[in-house]
């Protein structure tokens, strides 16, 4: 300890143990605080100084007068279900997180009509892509033997194979699936949308030859769908040996009578698998919390790829909850039907149209180059989607609150009067 470091209060500003044991999120936020003051202390801190960290409100969004409509976060946040099961968890934060996992696990494999073995939580469905590109595409020549794991092992696979093969995605897309595969050394194709912005499935196939397909459906960025008849034969007369990765962390919010889930699919097809988030109708983005649903010899394969307890007890405790929480899920889906409605009809108003939506998101035809308005709307604090190359023309924008899409409209039109 440095000579001038402050001493250690074991009260942390008048808490006691039993305080820490029952803990409100307000009081956790003020021990945060409270802590960043106590590691600045110990830093040697000049007398007088102020700590903004312990005097301030606890963080709850961006910077105040920010309208964040760039990421596609649920605005409602959590479900109370899952905000009480988090605060009671803080006291067994020391535990692993190993019968937190199983009980997930559990309740997924149910609701899901699935054995257990067939589901992999991950650190949100984004660890999902990662582990589905290292276990499914890298070089193909020469081959790469599989290597003896030192035991014991999570789940029943005693190697690790590395994974061979292209990876296949539509463009534009999600760009972390296309850097997994290209840090892992794969050939990476990108197969344009059709003229309907769906997935332009024959021409993928076409391509397809032993690594990974990786569909979105709905689709990311432009939150269309590609109708389930077309899905379902695609995966029908895919080669087992190429594995076919389907994203729907969309899944909730669409209502298309042309979109269904392929989870159903998964148990003719041992090269099938779906991925979902918590991200999105549960309002977990922060915490982190996603899965995979295959038949069990591809969970197997992919398990080896992953590190131990990637995901906290936070996260595990909170995805529990709220899968016990219809309501939620069906009051943000109803609010977002509802504000994505408004937002469509004052922009029809204003002759602008947006690619159907079947997701929380909307992606807006600007008529012209996008870029230059994305930036202007950020400088008006309302802050929108990045440019995607392959649609240059077109400016994507989470659905959030009334209130705040009510400021992007505002924005919005100050932002075409001065640069019409």
């Amino acid at each position: 300890m440095e000579d001038n470091a402050a001493p250690l209060d074991l009260r942390l500003g008048g808490f006691t143990m039993s305080d820490i044991f029952s803990i409100s999120r307000r009081r956790f936020a003020q021990l945060l605080g409270l802590g960043a003051a106590y590691a600045v202390a110990q830093r040697g801190m000049p007398p007088g100084a102020t700590l903004m960290a312990a005097e301030s409100e606890p963080y709850s969004g961006p910077a105040l007068g920010i309208v964040r409509l760039n990421s596609n976060e649920n605005p409602y946040g959590p479900s109370p279900l899952a905000i009480k099961a988090m605060g009671a968890a803080f006291s067994i934060a020391w535990r692993y997180p190993d019968e937190h996992a199983d009980a997930l696990v559990e309740q997924l494999a149910r609701i899901n009509g699935v054995n257990r073995d067939q589901i992999l939580l991950g650190d949100g469905s984004g660890e999902i892509l990662k582990l589905c590109a290292a276990a499914f595409t890298g070089p193909t020549s020469p081959a790469n033997g599989a290597v003896p794991l030192a035991r014991p092992t999570r789940g029943g696979a005693l190697a690790f194979t590395p994974g061979r093969g292209k990876l296949i995605v539509p463009d534009p897309t999600f760009e972390a699936i296309l850097n997994h595969g290209r840090v892992n050394g794969a050939e990476v194709i990108k197969v344009p949308l059709t003229a309907t912005f769906s997935h332009d499935l024959s021409k993928m196939a076409a391509a397809a030859s032993e690594g990974l397909i990786y569909l979105c459906n709905p689709y990311y960025p432009t939150a269309s769908i590609t109708p389930k008849t077309e899905v379902r034969e695609f995966i029908d007369k895919i080669p087992r040996e190429t594995r076919v990765l389907v994203d729907e962390a969309y899944f909730h919010y669409a209502d298309s009578p042309d979109y269904e889930s392929v989870i159903p699919m998964i148990s003719k097809h041992p090269n099938l698998i779906v991925a979902r988030t918590f991200s999105k109708i549960y309002g977990m983005a922060g915490l982190r919390c996603g899965y995979c649903v295959a038949q069990s010899e591809t969970i197997e394969r992919l398990r080896p790829h992953q590190v131990w307890d990637s995901v906290n007890i936070m996260a595990l405790v909170a995805a529990n909850a709220s899968l016990a929480d219809a309501d939620h899920v069906a009051s943000g889906r109803r609010l977002n039907t509802e504000t994505k409605k408004f937002v469509a009809g004052e922009l029809d108003a204003m002759g602008y149209q947006h690619i159907p939506s079947q997701a929380n998101f909307i992606m807006i035809d600007m008529k012209r180059p996008a870029r230059p308005l994305i930036e202007a709307m950020n400088q008006r604090g309302v802050q929108v989607g990045r440019p995607f190359p392959p649609l240059p023309n077109h400016m994507r924008v989470t659905i959030g609150k009334q209130t705040e899409m009510e400021a992007f409209l505002s924005a919005f039109k100050q932002v075409l009067t001065r640069t019409v």
